[in-house]
């Protein structure tokens, strides 16, 4: 999802303003997004600020993932992808 480029941007932005400064950072694009999602609710929105918001939420994302270890945030996030595709029922992918 993210590029090398974009990647290097992140950690610059964490390396810039800190890793503290960048989980608040988090938490606010965050709760800007809950806002316009909660907005389009009663059509007080449109896609694209959705959209903007979410673009945020991704790079604070990938931010934090950088934060708390890659390798370690792929793990989980396969973890829970499998008990996802347990609850669907869908088949299991063949290695």
């Amino acid at each position: 999802m993210i590029s090398f480029d974009q990647k290097k941007i992140c950690l610059r932005a964490i390396d810039h303003w800190g890793v503290e400064h960048q989980k608040r950072k988090a938490m606010e694009e965050l709760g800007e997004l809950l806002v316009e999602l909660s907005k389009e609710q009663d059509g007080r929105t449109n896609a694209d600020l959705i959209r903007g918001e979410l673009a945020d939420v991704i790079i604070m994302c990938e931010q934090l993932r950088l934060i708390y270890g890659g390798k370690e945030t792929d793990a989980w996030i396969d973890r829970k992808l499998e008990r996802l595709r347990d609850m669907m029922r869908l088949p299991k992918r063949r290695v």
